[in-house]
Parts: C-alpha cells; structure tokens; sequence
C-alpha cells in the first residue's frame, strides 16, 4: 500500500522587516539632511573691519552767486577787479546806455560851471558869504572822493559818498533859493542843472555792491539755473547736460540783457557729480574728502546733502564749506570723492538679508533669529554694519550667507 506524500504548508513571508529598513533609510536619510544642512550650509563668522572707498567722477561746481545784467548797454565802465573782495556800497561798474553821449556829461559841467561862476559874480559885487563858500568846499570835496574812489585811488564807500554828494548839493540849493528869492536868472540855472541831471541818469546806471562779496565780470550762462537752493533737486538728467554743455533754456526777453558783472559769496560750494558706482551707498550727512582735478593736492572736508539713482545712474549732492575762490573760475570738474574709514562689526555682504523691508542678517543658531542692523559702509566684499539691538551680534558670531 503506498503511502500518500505529505505535503508540507508554506510559511508567508513577514513584510516587516522591510518596513524597518524603509524607516531605517528615512530617519538616516533625515539625519544625513540634517547634518549636510548644519555642517554644509554657507556660513561667515563676524569680525572686526575696517572700510574706506573713493570714487572718481565727473561733476558740475555749483557757487552760491548771482549774476546782474542790462536791459541794453551801448558801453560799460568797470570800477572794480577781477576777483576783488568788495564791501557793501562799492561801485562796481557803470552802465551806458544807446542814448547816452559823453556831451551830455560836459553840458552838465558847463551848466554847474556858470552857476559857479554866477556865485563869483554875486561875491563881487560886495557879497561876502562865508556860509555859501562852506557849502561850495563840502560839495567839491565829496565830488573829489567820490572821483577818487571811482578810479581806484581812494577807498571809499561810493553808495554813501553819493548821498553825502546829494545831502551837500541840496543844502546849497536851499541856502542859495532862501538868500535869493527873486533871482530868477539863480533859478534857471537850478533848473536846467536837474533837467540835465535826469537826463543823464535815464541813460545811466550805477551798479552797487549790496553785501561783502567777490566780484567776476566773467560768466557763462548757468549762475540762474545752478544755485544753493536748486542744488538738493538737480537730477542725474540736469547735471548730465551741464556737463554736455547745453544751454540753459531761457526766454527771448533774457537773451535779450547784457550780462554785467556776478557776485559770489565769499565762502561755501556745492558739487553734483553723476557715478556709475553699484556699490557706492552714501549716506545723506555723512562725511567725505574731495579732491578736485587741476587744484594740485588741495582737498577739502565735503558733507554729503543727499543722493539719488536714475537706473545705472546715481546724482550725489556735496556741500564744501570752504574759500571759494579755487572754484571761481569752472564749472566743470573731474573729482574724487573719498569717504573716511569706518572701523566696525564685518560682515561679507552676501550675509544682507532682506525681511519685510528691513535689512540684517540672520543668526546660524537660536534657530536663525533675524537680526535688523543698519549698513554704514560697504564695498564689493564685506560691510559693516551696526546692530538695532546691542548684545545680539559680535565677533565670532556665526551668521548666514545668501
């Protein structure tokens, strides 16, 4: 009798073992992440820096000056220097215009000259006057410096000169009508010397100083656009076509003026320049050395006024408070600015991040704490910046790169 095989029951397989696996690759897996995260992250550690850049540019001089000029002017007489100091009440230049004719000055002398000649006549005839000879010597001594003054040879203050000139004349009219009122050959001279002095005061103009200032008979065109108060709104567009040489725009009734004579206030000027320079930050009161191409080594101490960027562009506004007198005559410079070494908290500058508009940089511990600092300086490499809240950065800090 054969014997029936005894067929033996498969054992199922357990899975689980290969989910222990799966789970053992993911936490390493995990671990590995974590650790490649931690350890291979881009990181700097903060140190102590120090930053000092310049730039080079060309700019536009900008003197606080005002420019005087004629409606029409057939010929001009100038009483003062070129680049001479004036004081208030200084002649500065004469004005003649298309009407005016030296006749008309001698028909003036020979009216005052028989006036005078009348005064001799009345004397003679038995009239000693010693108040009318007074006032005869103070008219011709003021007439002597004011002349004096006009030509150089005296200093003066003609503005005052001139009054005391009219006071005098005045006084002597006045005595003369009182001690001969009926003399009406007396009051038709008068009358004839006024005529003649309106006549020639309607053709002539005195240009007066009217403050301490340095004088230029030498313009160009641009003392109305470039001004102090018109410094801080110059553009990058504005500086561009000073630099270009383009004319400022004006009306037919300016060009139509003479231009005269400019006073420019001794002290103080502004420099607008146009950089190309992505990493040049300045800050709006900051402070900087300026060295002027063509002025051999003179620098000057300059404070930044402000800033602004037009695409690649950026216009930077300067104030020296200086002599101006190295900066009278151009008006067109090629610079360079240097800013002063800031020594400080360093860090490289792909450490800057931005969160909801605020710049800092982020802490590679305390689980990547934000911390919001402000930039003082910075160059293509590293900057330095300065904590809103002390305490959080230092040296050898360890903080994150972007």
């Amino acid at each position: 009798m054969r014997r029936k095989p005894i067929r033996r029951k498969r054992r199922r397989k357990s899975n689980a073992g290969a989910w222990m696996l799966l789970l053992g690759c993911v936490v390493v897996g995990a671990l590995i992440w974590i650790v490649s995260q931690t350890l291979l992250r881009p990181t700097a550690i903060i140190s102590t820096g120090e930053i000092g850049n310049s730039y080079t540019s060309e700019a536009v001089i900008i003197r606080s000056e005002y420019m005087y000029d004629a409606e029409s002017a057939a010929n001009l007489a100038y009483y003062a220097d070129e680049g001479a100091l004036v004081e208030r009440g200084t002649q500065i230049a004469q004005v003649y215009s298309p009407g005016y004719s030296q006749t008309e000055m001698t028909k003036l002398r020979d009216i005052q000259d028989r006036i005078k000649a009348y005064y001799l006549t009345l004397l003679a005839e038995g009239y000693s006057d010693a108040q009318l000879q007074r006032l005869d010597t103070a008219v011709d001594t003021v007439a002597a410096q004011i002349r004096s003054a006009a030509q150089g040879q005296a200093s003066g203050n003609i503005l005052y000169l001139k009054r005391q000139l009219e006071r005098a004349m005045a006084e002597r009219q006045t005595y003369l009508r009182q001690k001969y009122p009926n003399d009406t050959r007396l009051e038709s001279y008068f009358s004839e010397e006024k005529t003649q002095r309106k006549r020639i005061e309607s053709w002539t103009v005195s240009y007066i100083a009217d403050r301490q200032s340095i004088v230029s008979f030498y313009t160009d065109g641009y003392e109305k656009m470039l001004t102090p108060q018109s410094a801080n709104d110059l553009t990058v567009a504005d500086v561009r076509s000073v630099l270009n040489k383009v004319p400022p725009e004006t009306t037919a009734a300016e060009r139509a003026r003479t231009a005269v004579y400019r006073l420019v206030e001794p002290r103080g000027f502004y420099i607008a320049l146009i950089s190309q320079e992505k990493n040049w930050h300045p800050v709006d009161g900051g402070a900087c050395r300026v060295a002027i191409e063509g002025l051999n080594d003179l620098t000057f101490d300059a404070q930044i006024i402000s800033s602004a960027r037009t695409g690649g562009d950026m216009v930077v506004r300067l104030y020296v408070d200086a002599d101006v007198r190295p900066v009278m005559d151009f008006r067109q410079a090629r610079v360079t600015v240097a800013e002063p070494a800031i020594r400080g908290i360093q860090v490289p500058t792909d450490a800057l991040y931005t969160q909801d508009g605020r710049i800092g940089v982020v802490l590679d511990e305390r689980g990547g704490l934000f911390v919001p600092v402000a930039v003082l300086t910075r160059d293509t490499k590293f900057a330095i910046i300065q904590p809103e809240e002390e305490g959080l950065l230092r040296e050898g800090v360890r903080v994150r790169r972007f």
